[in-house]
């Protein structure tokens, strides 16, 4: 913050570590090629983290918010986490792999 008052930049920015999230660790400095699995961390916010209600309202992309204002990151606290990518296709039991009606 000493960075912020001399220079009267970043003004409310939030100093976040890895202790603010659920589950995130360190990568190690030692094996820095190594690969890990997504589905072991979660970038989900700690109820006390300092980046709770600490954004900005961005009309249509994050009015979905919770507490005060909106979370800072990718997820809100208290909503479900999105899925990005490709989604099932809906099943159809009429239409079974595409094939006409009346078969």
């Amino acid at each position: 913050m000493e960075y912020s008052g001399a220079t009267k930049q970043e003004q409310h920015s939030v100093l976040v570590h890895y202790g603010l999230f659920v589950n995130v660790s360190i990568p190690g400095k030692s094996d820095p090629q190594r690969f890990y699995k997504p589905d072991a961390f979660d970038f989900r916010l700690k109820p006390d983290s300092a980046a709770v209600d600490k954004a900005v309202l961005l009309p249509s992309i994050n009015d979905d918010f919770t507490g005060r204002a909106p979370d800072l990151g990718a997820y809100e606290r208290d909503r479900p986490v999105p899925h990005y990518g490709p989604q099932p296709a809906p099943f159809d039991s009429q239409n079974l792999l595409g094939a006409p009606a009346d078969r």
